[in-house]
């Protein structure tokens, strides 16, 4: 009975199992809804391009867009006829909703477990759509594909593969692999030894195997001075006088603190001292106390900068009046000359002729006299207008050519003009009163 039940429930699950996958594959062999509209793709016939049968799948992210009506191997009519080429042309169509941008892409996939390929479409994202007729698909792709890679890659007769590089390059016959490299080094190495041990006589061996031993020995010799220099007991040697050297700083600190504290009512009192001298200098450098050395010293700054200001404005006053009476004072100069020679003449006219001092002048030298005085006033207006035109001109140079109109030297300037121009006025008035009265 027990076996019945067992036979039952096992022919229940085989007919649920059987049910399932019909439902499996009529939900996989759906078709598309919609409006379709063409598609041509081709790809290159490679080695692991997929079978692409009637009916075989489209998916766009996933999702079933189309099916494939035909796939066919095909010439290539533009290549050349020594050279003919082939692609596998597919004739699809998918849901005309689909737009292709212009970097769109296509490629076959193989299943994993066998069977009819697979088209799988990358729309693209480029803002320009694509119009051309014909799809160019990409290589295959899947686990199948990588198996088929794999398999090339593994293929020791193709000398491009990964296996094909790996075994020309051990191969000891080849003289451009690395295993023959290898061979020859190890045989030069065995030659160099072999002619080595050829050429060394028994005593020349030994000479070397003593000059090893006598490195040995100074190495020896070498670790056991370090190892002497080391040892404390000794007195001669690092580490004692290093001791020597700690005890003697040990020492000093000793009397160090000694004085220290011998001596703190002394260092005390020099502190002391230094403190109240330092704030002695504190207040001497402190400018704003009026009976400090700071404060006296600023206040003779102050009176040295008045006395150089003052000096300044001496010396520019000084310069401005030179510049200003340049012209006059070498007149000046010049007068001095002839008032000189003026009085050496009269005098010396005195002297010869005494009588001139006693004896009135007669009318005729009175009015010869007169002549003379109206020619000595129209020299001093053209000596007056001559200053003028000289002081014009240092004004015009100490102002680099642009005189204020309200300048008090050109007010004056022109005052003495005018004074000139009355005098030379009245110089010509009377030489014409005299001249007429002649």
């Amino acid at each position: 009975m027990a076996r019945e039940h067992n036979a039952f429930k096992l022919g229940l699950f085989t007919i649920i199992v059987v049910s399932v996958f019909f439902g499996v594959l009529m939900w996989i062999s759906k078709g598309v809804e919609g409006d379709m509209k063409p598609l041509v793709i081709r790809f290159k016939p490679t080695t692991v391009m997929p079978p692409l049968a009637k009916g075989s799948s489209i998916f766009v992210g996933g999702q079933k867009v189309g099916k494939v009506h035909s796939s066919a191997l095909i010439s290539d009519t533009s290549a050349e006829v020594d050279k003919p080429s082939y692609f596998v042309q597919v004739e699809a169509e998918i849901r005309s909703d689909i737009t292709l941008r212009a970097d769109c892409s296509a490629f076959a996939e193989v299943p994993p477990l066998g069977g009819d390929g697979i088209i799988k479409i990358d729309i693209g994202k480029a803002d320009e759509l694509f119009r051309g007729d014909v799809l160019v698909g990409s290589d295959a792709v899947g686990f199948a594909a990588i198996l088929a890679s794999m398999q090339a890659e593994l293929n020791a007769a193709d000398p491009s593969s990964l296996m094909g590089q790996l075994k020309m390059q051990l191969d000891p016959d080849s003289a451009a692999s690395l295993m023959a490299k290898l061979h020859q080094s190890l045989a030069d190495v065995n030659s160099m030894t072999a002619s080595l041990s050829h050429e060394l006589t028994p005593a020349e061996k030994a000479t070397l195997i003593s000059k090893f031993h006598e490195i040995a020995d100074n190495v020896a010799e070498a670790t056991g001075s370090l190892r002497r220099e080391f040892d404390s007991t000794k007195p001669n040697v690092t580490v004692a006088k290093l001791h020597m050297a700690m005890d003697a700083i040990n020492s000093g600190l000793t009397v160090l603190t000694r004085v220290l504290a011998t001596g703190e009512s002394p260092i005390t009192n020099t502190l002391l001292n230094v403190e109240a001298t330092s704030e002695h200098l504190r207040d001497e450098t402190d400018a704003e106390m009026p009976a400090s050395l700071m404060a006296h010293l600023k206040e003779t700054s102050i009176l040295i900068n008045t006395a150089l200001a003052d000096i300044n404005t001496v010396t520019k006053t000084t310069r401005d009046v030179l510049v200003l009476n340049r012209e006059n004072i070498n007149r000046m100069l010049v007068n001095f000359k002839e008032s000189s020679d003026h009085i050496k003449t009269g005098l010396k006219y005195v002297l010869r002729n005494p009588w001139r001092l006693i004896n009135a002048p007669t009318p005729a030298e009175l009015q010869q006299q007169v002549l003379f005085d109206a020619a000595r006033s129209f020299s001093e207006a053209a000596s007056r207008i001559d200053d003028a035109s000289a002081q014009l001109r240092a004004l015009a140079e100490l102002h680099d050519g642009k005189i204020p109109i309200d300048d008090p030297d050109l007010k004056r300037i022109q005052a003495d003009l005018t004074k000139s121009a009355e005098l030379y006025e009245r110089a010509e008035a009377e030489v014409w009163k005299q001249l007429g009265g002649k």
